[in-house]
């Protein structure tokens, strides 16, 4: 590598973590102030930059939400994968699995309330600002692991018998992951509204959801 060639590499790569310090920023400030109350001064003094280094990454606010929202994806639920990858998962039958990973929504109720809180902003804020199908075609990539570890173990149950063979992957996933995320959005969100609502706790109404969702497709 000639030095010009260097040069620019390292150029290239400073420049990247300035952009991903920014981003880090944007989550933090967007946690706190939620995304439409936060200006681009604001994640720019969080980020120790001037806002017009802000503007140079990111060029409106809803690029930098989109970015954002793929950041805080990758920080929150990556490191709930990790638990997907161990023996005592993967030895599993495929019922069994499956239902091991919908639990990672009582995880994200319990444990990720600000992420939850988070995707219902960032859902409403798409729609405020009507950001096309195209700019979001990133965050759905970074969201699609879910996706592909339930159909995993969905063909899993399916070959082993724990699992019914005329179940639809698409539209079991897309129902339960909808169902599930909605319902904790709804408790972490709203809370208690009306005084029945405390009857049951929230863990419980999740638990509900997944043992119908599981109880449904079992062979």
């Amino acid at each position: 590598m000639d030095l010009k060639t260097k040069r620019k590499k390292e150029l290239f790569e400073q420049k990247e973590r300035r952009k991903d310090e920014v981003i880090s920023a944007a989550v933090e400030v967007f946690k706190e102030k939620g995304i439409e109350n936060s200006k681009m001064t604001d994640i720019a003094e969080k980020a120790e930059v001037g806002v017009a280094s802000v503007y140079r990454y990111f060029k409106t606010k809803p690029d930098l939400a989109v970015e954002v929202a793929i950041k805080f994806w990758d920080m929150e639920i990556n490191s709930i994968y990790t638990e997907f990858d161990k023996d005592n998962i993967n030895n599993l039958i495929g019922i069994e699995k499956l239902k091991t990973i919908l639990n990672v929504f009582v995880n994200l109720y319990n444990n990720h309330k600000d992420f939850v809180r988070f995707l219902e902003e960032f859902d409403n804020y798409v729609i405020k600002e009507q950001i096309p199908s195209e700019k979001l075609e990133n965050y759905e990539k970074s969201i699609i692991n879910l996706k592909n570890i339930i159909f995993e173990a969905l063909e899993e149950g399916k070959v082993d018998g724990s699992i019914r063979s005329d179940i639809d992957n698409e539209v079991f996933y897309i129902t339960v992951s909808h169902s599930l995320m909605t319902l904790a959005q709804k408790l972490i969100l709203r809370g208690n509204i009306l005084k029945s609502d405390s009857d049951v706790s929230g863990e419980s109404q999740i638990n509900l959801i997944i043992d119908m969702a599981v109880n449904y497709i079992q062979n």
